[in-house]
């Protein structure tokens, strides 16, 4: 019987973890404790995210049973695990209040897998609170070691790939403790280069220290602004907008560093709120690109069969025969890291649409951000590269997603004849400040007499909370007719991201190669829209590659940097493809504007929907839908355009799991769109059924074509690929292949983030760390955990599970390090409603609250602010566990939390 099987067979009162393990023998009697429903207080159930593993002898297994796994644990194809290792046995140190739990030796963690030629795998270290300590990762081949790499003390994922010289089969992973501490870690897979890019610790938002950004009741100059406020509360440093100021803590204010440094400036912007002159006052956040991960090599010997599946999702080819000047005349501002290369010499792909001469003053980036060797803003926005770790060059890969050239020489960007304003606003590490991306917003608009320096402008950056000062920069823009496309974030979170939330920005949300929110984007009823942008987990589109965004970037080849296409993933690349087809509407009709292009995309005239004069649907992950190129293109066309065939949905995803059947329509696209007639419809794939199809001969605008998977024909947890092949006749013979993509899968039942802790906490912490008043234990079963609270009946002994009536935050997650604190890095964690947005719950006598339902994973949401009044959540430690007495002391064997009601 396993450790977990074992757990759900626990009586399900309070004891001292000295008695438990008199329990072991039980055999179910407590199911006779079950609640009834007029006895719930609280139910419900938590997801789990796809492919989600755990390892099996984790350091919380290990305590409810010491034998390590005596063998090799089996793993799917495609998957993401978390692991636990300890060269030996010990005890954490105390901390907030809690007595140092044991922690178990299980040196080595051994996995059995199948994979592919070329298939990677990505190992992410976590330190315990005990700290950091080397892993080794060795992939094997029966006893022969193919390949070994460490992570040595670093927190930077590391990753080894099957190489050419190896054929696809059955392998070995074997993670080793290579020093002193306990390590969590996670395990990933993917098909060709790439490490898993979600975040797995709770990001607070940065900010610089010592520094605010103030809004002022009335503009003042800085003599009168030095006069307004008392006497060394802050010293003005930049006019930012009229009656906005970036201001500086006075030098006895904030003098500590670290920690002590932003907690003394998060007090001083509270006090800056209190003055009567002052409208608010908040922290000058730092910024950063969405955090794509690089894969290491370039693009195929073809570049643009890289780039293919991205645009065939957005149905670009349709868009280009429409707008053939490839958006000529429109101008497009890259907020972003700026580009590689330097003026004139841009990269060889970009440099024929950079907008010639630059204007001045296209560097923001201040002092404290900046690494291009000429401190602070200038009239160069070359992207140097960063002083340490990776140079991803961002703004180059979005720049060229947007105009690369056609020259022959390499890919393409969607509107390849617009003209490119690189604008740089991030620095080292591709982050800057919300006061350089202000002045930025306020620059591209362009002098009150002037126009308008652009007319789109791409923000594949973010995270910051809300701003009025950058809402208001943002809304000038628009009042003078410049388009702004954001990057909606890649934290799987719902919390609202900006600039993209704001409303007058459109904001785009990622998908993968099947048109399906891809596991790292944001999303919530602030989204826009959605674009491709990649998911290095997945392969989408059956190409047997990770579904990536290729496009222009440069890498260090030899020792020097060197232009190169590269693919990357994340709502970054994502916002440039809307960015680029906005441009190929621009150029089709320059009046176009955020109202109009807004009343178009809520009409279903820029994705895939076709509401008639009703108006569409929206939902939280793809907004208004998935863009559509060709109808945008055809939307704000007024010259003639053929009569053309296309598909909604342009990529078909069947699965076992989701849905095995489909509806396909076919829609002639063209300026009067008259009947085509079908010459034929046919598939050619075992796995796949034509149920029904329009007749040889049929003419018409519109057609049906309905499709079946059948799973027997295909391999457990592989996926296939195959077109419907449409022939037609309109102006000429033509040919439609619609791309058709099935998988049989077999992951529900398998999913398990390892024991879950499900607590409900006081909203409000002591000493960094949340009081639990309530605490269950929950197994997986079906790839979901259910669990109850029952109300306190005020009797003794009082069960872990009873909770009194009062207003509590839920939470739970997995304690794999056994350290008596979950949510922390590397384990896995929900939040209700969504993990970083925490909503209270209240428990009354009255009423039971069911129903709720969650979703647990490794990643981790970047926790935004909805208002500036919200400070950063800084410090967060986890949630503590409730702990019994009478723990071992011995340091030879770990101590078993206390658990309570299972399920």
């Amino acid at each position: 019987m396993s450790a977990d099987s074992k757990a759900t067979m626990l009586f399900r009162y309070s004891i001292l973890v000295s008695l438990l393990a008199a329990l072991w023998g039980c055999d179910g009697s407590s199911g006779s404790m079950e609640p009834t429903p007029a006895n719930i207080a609280l139910s419900g159930s938590i997801a789990i995210e796809t492919g989600t593993r755990v390892d099996a002898d984790s350091a919380d297994t290990l305590a409810l049973n010491p034998s390590p796994l005596p063998g090799p644990q089996l793993l799917p194809q495609e998957f993401i695990l978390a692991g636990y290792v300890s060269a030996r046995n010990g005890r954490y140190a105390s901390v907030g209040g809690l007595s140092g739990s044991v922690f178990p030796a299980d040196p080595v963690d051994t996995f059995s897998l199948s994979l592919r030629e070329g298939q990677s795998i990505s190992l992410r270290p976590f330190s315990t609170i005990q700290g950091p300590s080397p892993l080794t990762l060795t992939l094997l081949s029966g006893g022969r070691a193919v390949e070994v790499v460490s992570t040595g003390s670093q927190s930077d994922p590391v990753r080894i790939s099957l190489p050419d010289t190896e054929t696809a089969g059955t392998y070995s992973l074997r993670v080793e403790a290579s020093g002193p501490q306990p390590m969590l870690y996670i395990l990933s897979t993917s098909a060709v280069g790439s490490a898993l890019t979600a975040g797995f610790d709770w990001p607070d938002h940065e900010f610089a220290d010592a520094e605010a950004i103030v809004v002022l009741r009335q503009d003042k100059s800085q003599a009168s602004m030095r006069s307004s406020v008392p006497q060394g509360s802050m010293e003005p440093k930049m006019e930012l907008s009229p009656g906005v100021w970036l201001v500086k803590a006075p030098p006895q204010t904030v003098r500590s560093n670290g920690m002590k440094a932003k907690e003394s400036t998060l007090d001083w912007i509270r006090t800056l709120n209190t003055h009567p002159d002052v409208v608010s006052a908040t922290p000058n956040y730092t910024m950063r690109a969405m955090a794509p991960t690089p894969v290491s090599e370039p693009l195929y010997n073809n570049p643009s069969v890289g780039q293919q599946w991205h645009y065939e999702l957005v149905n670009a080819p349709i868009a280009w025969q429409i707008a053939s000047d490839g958006g000529a005349g429109v101008s497009v501002a890259v907020m972003d890291t700026g580009l590689y290369g330097a003026p004139g010499n841009w990269h060889s792909e970009l440099n024929a649409n950079v907008v010639q001469p630059l204007p001045a003053d296209t560097d923001f980036v201040s002092e404290a951000f900046d690494n291009d060797g000429t401190p602070g803003r200038d009239s160069n926005p070359s992207d140097p590269g960063n002083a340490v770790g990776t140079s991803v060059f961002h703004g180059t890969h979005v720049a060229g997603t947007i105009a690369a050239a056609v020259n022959g020489a390499g890919g393409a960007g969607v509107a390849y004849n617009a003209s490119l304003l690189p604008v740089r606003v991030l620095g080292e590490g591709g982050t800057g400040s919300s006061a350089d991306l202000l002045a930025a917003l306020r620059w591209v608009a362009g002098p009150v007499s002037g126009k308008p320096r652009a007319d789109i402008v791409n923000l594949s950056l973010g995270g910051l909370p809300f701003q009025p000062q950058l809402r208001d920069a943002i809304n000038d823009g628009a009042n003078r007719g410049v388009i702004f496309v954001a990057a909606a974030g890649n934290s799987a979170s719902t919390t609202a991201s900006y600039p993209a939330a704001y409303d007058r920005v459109f904001s785009v949300s990622a998908v993968d190669g099947a048109g399906v929110l891809a596991t790292y984007s944001n999303s919530g009823d602030w989204i826009d829209l959605a674009a491709p942008g990649g998911d290095a987990s997945r392969d989408g589109n059956a190409d047997g590659r990770s579904d990536l965004v290729s496009s222009t970037s440069a890498s260090l080849i030899n020792g020097t940097p060197k232009e190169t296409y590269i693919g990357l993933q994340g709502t970054s690349m994502a916002a440039p493809h809307v960015s680029a087809v906005f441009a190929l509407m621009k150029s089709l009709n320059a009046g176009l504007d955020f109202e109009r292009l807004n009343a178009l995309l809520m009409a279903g005239e820029l994705t895939y929907q076709d509401c008639g004069l009703e108006s569409c649907p929206k939902t939280n992950d793809l907004g208004w839908g998935l863009l559509d190129a060709g109808k945008s293109a055809l939307a704000a066309s007024t010259a003639m355009v053929p009569n053309l065939l296309g598909s909604s949905p342009a990529i078909v995803s069947l699965s076992s799991e989701g849905g095995a059947s489909a509806n396909v329509k076919l829609n002639v696209y063209g300026s009067n769109p008259g009947g085509i007639t079908i010459d034929s419809v046919s598939v050619n794939a075992p796995w796949v059924r034509l149920d029904s199809a329009p007749a040889s001969g049929a003419f018409g605008t519109e057609f049906l074509i309905t499709l079946t998977l059948l799973p027997d024909e295909l391999e457990p947890g592989v996926s296939a690929r195959a077109p419907v092949v449409v022939e037609y006749r309109s102006d000429e013979a033509r040919r439609l292949e619609i791309p058709v993509i099935g998988q049989r899968v077999t992951d529900q039942q398998a999913r398990d983030a390892g024991r879950h802790f499900v607590l409900l906490v006081s909203p409000e912490p002591e000493d960094g760390f949340y009081t639990t008043v309530a605490q269950t234990t929950v197994v997986a079963e079906n790839g979901h955990y259910r669990f109850t609270f029952v109300p306190d009946d005020g009797v003794e002994p009082k069960r872990l599970d009873e909770v009194p009536p009062g207003n509590y935050i839920l939470v739970a997650g997995s304690d794999l390090d056994n350290d008596g604190l979950i949510c922390h890095a590397g384990e896995a964690c929900a939040e209700y409603p969504v993990a970083g947005l925490r909503q209270e719950i209240t428990i009354s006598p009255e009423k039971s609250v069911t129903g709720i339902e969650m979703t647990t994973s490794y990643s981790r949401p970047a926790a935004s602010a909805a208002t500036p009044n919200i400070l950063p959540r800084t410090g967060f430690k986890g949630y503590k566990l409730m702990q019994g007495r009478g723990q071992s002391t011995s340091g030879s064997e770990p101590a078993p939390k206390l658990i309570g009601a299972e399920r």
